[in-house]
Order: structure tokens, then C-alpha cells, then sequence
């Protein structure tokens, strides 16, 4: 079972783009490994707020895109 996780800054993908992202990931998987793995790929999308980033060592670092 592939597992594909995903961490991105809060607030940046809609509905809409979180289906997108979903399916292209589980398509480049199966094109990779093959259509058979397809039913059994999970993808699991964590938005993660930008304070808790954190570049060279330093929390709230991370630019807002």
C-alpha cells in the first residue's frame, strides 16, 4: 500500500485543488508502480500553520507564499 503524505502551509489549496493534488499524486504512483496499486494508495494532505515552520533553526521563519 502506497502511503504519499503531503505537508504545506495552511490555507493554501481549496477543496477544489486538494482533489487535484490527490488525484494527479495517485496517478504519478500508479504510473510509477502500476495501475493495480491504485485502489489501495492512500494520500493524506496535513496543512500545517506557517508559524510552526521553521528555516535554519528558526520557528516562524518560513515565508508566506
Amino acid at each position: 500500500m502506497p502511503l504519499i503524505e503531503v505537508k504545506l502551509f495552511e490555507g493554501r489549496l481549496t477543496e477544489e485543488r486538494e482533489s487535484q493534488l490527490i488525484d494527479s499524486l495517485t496517478d504519478a504512483i500508479t504510473d510509477v508502480l502500476g495501475d493495480s496499486v491504485r485502489a489501495q494508495t492512500w494520500v493524506v494532505l496535513e496543512e500545517v500553520p506557517a508559524r510552526r515552520w521553521g528555516i535554519g533553526g528558526s520557528a516562524g521563519t518560513a515565508p508566506v507564499p
